[in-house]
């Protein structure tokens, strides 16, 4: 009698550990939105393309990021360090390719009427990041339109948004 009661206990603890054990990797995978706004400028310096921008999205508050990306025949590749106001890091890898058109669906600061801009869409994979950001994960795309009229400081004026998801900051600790 004392073997099934040993037997009738043990069971149900080693399925509720089982359950907790494998729900963990689970929650630390919930994905949340990450989106937001930018704008910025662009230098172009063959093979490099340089995008400083400033911005706010969800998740990351107030940010900043240079981005040194080498161009080619298909498009620009790159790792990208995303900045929040308190330090905190996201850490991505880039992809991307542009096109022409007639105007920007955002307000490039310096650009004058009659301005055509260059459309670059970016796939970003979120490899990882410090602080609050430590061990996340995702991709998002950035949509960049850059003024195509030099400015008088070199650079190109840019403004644009990105879209996706990122696993729930500290979900992961």
């Amino acid at each position: 009698m004392k073997t099934i009661t040993r037997t009738k206990i043990y069971l149900p603890i080693a399925g509720m550990i089982l359950t907790a054990a494998l729900a963990l990797p689970a929650a630390a995978q919930t994905q949340a939105p990450f989106k937001g706004t930018f704008q910025g400028n662009v230098t172009i310096s063959p093979p490099f393309v340089t995008q400083s921008i400033t911005g706010i999205g969800t998740l990351v508050g107030q940010f900043s990021s240079t981005q040194v990306l080498a161009t080619g025949p298909s498009g620009s590749t790159g790792t990208v360090t995303w900045i929040a106001a308190n330090g905190d890091t996201i850490v991505t890898t880039e992809v991307g390719s542009g096109v022409f058109v007639d105007m920007a669906p955002c307000q490039v600061v310096g650009a004058e009427p009659g301005d055509t801009y260059r459309k670059s869409t970016q796939i970003y994979t979120i490899t990882g990041g410090t602080g609050r950001f430590a061990g996340v994960q995702g991709s998002f795309t950035q949509t960049l339109y850059k003024d195509s009229r030099l400015s008088s400081d070199g650079t190109y004026h840019a403004c644009g948004s990105y879209s996706g998801t990122i696993t729930s900051p500290g979900a992961v600790r």
